[in-house]
């Protein structure tokens, strides 16, 4: 059963770049919403004619780590990724959010994903309050926030007071289409005998209703990349849409394979309007190589043998090619290792094998996916779009070090056994120790806020009619400056406190289209001064120009309240590996970064845990 509702609740937040809402005038547009998109005209741009706008190709891959391909220093052959280097840009210093469903609603809204409707992953909310514990406070009966009371910035689906990129591009002219991962689109609800856990699909928050035209999208934040095995593993149980057809993954074609399915799909789509001479916007939101790692047989095989040395060779031969390749010069020192498993001289013989293989499936994973990105940007030149299109390839936040969570579903069966990883059936994915190597030069990893490795992500932009590589850029760029850009491209206004009669939080980045443009390179996009900033699951930063402000917690199987976590400050200019805590230096800087972060939670309505998350 598929509940669709929509939470009217109007917020009173605002100031960092975004407006109050007033009670008229939300009142206003809940009642001509429905009557203002049949009636206005939806070209919203300002450009000359559909010829000169480009497409735009947005890829992103799922929980990829910041040094996961060869063009960031990886023995993973990404050649086709790595092209649209050659052609396009590196930027180095990308964040994210640290982990996904918060990061693609402010990539798809422009706005802070706490205003956008994701403060925290929806399935983490209702996991919380059912916990109802003094470690998940805010969350749960107990403490302030139940299920029939949830903050509107915390009910797992895409805000109804923002507007998304496809609807802005929509309106502008431009085909929408999307595949792979969505992760927007719940409603947190208390499980009953009809349902048993504790989140719902939202209908009205599935892409087709948020501005895509086409559409084929796994709802869920995670599952299997092959079709369900017999038995189905926990991770087989999951719900996918086409367009408004919301259905099991029991009903994919047999010879279903995530990253090959949706490429596919995504073609076909773009061909689907070809003739007509307008402008596409594509996303390709593969949910590769999240975990379950799992890949074709002969993309295992091709990698075999290759991690064998272990962790710390692999990391120190990425850290190596780093260096050469000019991407780690404001790293004085890389990280420290977490406190994660065991040192790969203290495994067992059959350990290492384990280890080892799942290293393999997930570089098997990232070949595969690099294989599939090479398929589109061919389709692109065959048909004559690849030199009209913009291309940009990024992550969704940093490599993931956390187990496989399965869900306990009667029925279900896991097969594991060496000989079956990475086939359907099992459910691997390659721990703490691997994701230290993915997230290398930087400490931590997804789930982790205050820390680099959860929020790095790499960032490739090839931008239309662009012939050769520009410099590599170490400018600060945010996840919410990837809207700006794409509608400066495509000669579209940014919209402001309201759009289409509804009122909405305004998008909060800054195009990089100019910087991007300019042949050489450019460290700089945010003004002097300006303030980032972001808060999850109890960890959080504050950056102003050079001086990061970090509150997280190191990785510990014991709970942390975030009371009791100290906050560090980095110089990121030298030490972007946050090495040297500089906070007993600066006592001064301290409270004032404190200050503005303590700004940031006020203006985005922001639920702080008693928990400092330390591990996931």
């Amino acid at each position: 059963m598929i509940d669709r509702l929509h939470e009217k609740g109007v917020s009173a937040l605002s100031k960092f770049k975004v407006p109050h809402l007033s009670l008229g005038v939300v009142a206003a547009s809940l009642l001509s919403a429905s009557a203002m998109a049949q009636t206005e005209t939806t070209y919203n741009t300002a450009h000359s004619n559909d010829e000169t706008r480009p497409n735009i190709l947005l890829i992103m891959a799922d929980d990829l780590g910041y040094s996961d391909l060869s063009a960031y220093g990886s023995e993973i052959h990404t050649p086709n990724i790595d092209a649209l280097a050659t052609q396009g840009r590196i930027l180095t210093n990308f964040h994210t959010s640290a982990v996904c469903s918060p990061t693609r609603a402010s990539l798809m809204t422009g706005v802070d994903h706490h205003l956008a409707g994701i403060g925290n992953m929806g399935e983490v909310v209702g996991i919380n309050i059912i916990k109802d514990n003094p470690i998940t406070a805010p969350w749960g009966k107990s403490n302030t926030y139940d299920f029939d009371n949830i903050p509107e910035g915390y009910r797992g689906h895409l805000s109804e007071k923002t507007v998304t990129m496809p609807e802005l591009l929509s309106d502008a002219g431009y085909h929408t289409y999307m595949v792979g991962k969505w992760h927007l689109a719940y409603d947190v609800k208390a499980p009953d005998k009809d349902h048993k856990t504790w989140y719902r699909i939202n209908k009205s928050a599935l892409p087709y209703a948020r501005g895509f035209d086409k559409s084929f999208i796994l709802v869920n934040g995670g599952g299997s990349h092959f079709a369900p095995s017999s038995p189905p593993t926990p991770l087989d149980i999951t719900m996918y849409a086409e367009d408004d057809r919301v259905f099991p993954s029991k009903m994919l074609p047999k010879d279903f394979y995530s990253t090959e399915f949706y490429t596919n799909k995504l073609i076909s789509y773009i061909d689907s309007n070809l003739k007509d001479g307008r402008p596409f916007f594509a996303y390709a939101a593969y949910t590769a190589p999240h975990w379950p790692l799992q890949a074709p047989q002969a993309d295992i095989d091709a990698q075999k043998g290759r991690y064998d040395a272990g962790y710390d060779v692999i990391k120190q031969q990425r850290l190596a090619r780093m260096k050469r390749l000019g991407l780690i010069d404001n790293v004085m020192l890389p990280a420290k290792e977490s406190l994660g498993e065991k040192h790969w001289n203290e495994l067992n013989a059959e350990e290492k094998l384990i280890e080892a293989k799942s290293m393999e499936i997930y570089a098997a994973m990232v070949s595969n996916l690099d294989r599939h990105v090479g398929r589109l940007v061919s389709h692109l030149k065959e048909i004559g779009e690849y030199d009209n299109t913009i291309i940009a390839f990024m992550s969704d936040n940093g490599a993931e070090g956390a187990a496989a969570f399965m869900p306990r579903i009667p029925g279900t069966k896991v097969d594991n056994s060496l000989e079956n990883m990475g086939k359907p059936g099992s459910v691997v994915a390659y721990g703490s120790r691997w994701a230290e190597v993915g997230s290398a030069p930087f400490r931590l990893f997804k789930g982790f806020t205050g820390a680099e490795g959860g929020t790095a992500s790499p960032l490739i932009i090839k931008l239309n009619a662009q012939k050769e590589q520009r410099p590599t850029s170490s400018a600060r760029v945010q996840v919410t400056d990837m809207l700006p850009t794409f509608l400066e491209a495509a000669g579209v206004e940014m919209p402001k406190s309201t759009y289409q009669g509804k009122a909405i939080y305004s998008p909060e980045g800054v195009s990089l289209l100019t910087a991007l443009q300019q042949p050489q390179a450019f460290s700089i996009v945010h003004p002097e001064g300006t303030v980032l900033a972001d808060e999850l699951m109890g960890a959080s930063y504050v950056v102003r120009d050079n001086w990061k402000l970090s509150q997280q917690a190191t990785m510990s199987k014991t709970p942390v309240f975030r009371k009791d976590v100290p906050w560090a400050l980095y110089d990121l200019s030298k030490d972007r590996g946050e090495t040297l805590d500089l906070s007993a230096q600066h006592p001064e800087l301290v409270r004032e970064l404190k200050g503005e972060f303590e700004e940031y939670i006020r203006q985005n309505n922001v639920i702080e845990h008693a928990a400092s998350y330390s591990g996931r």
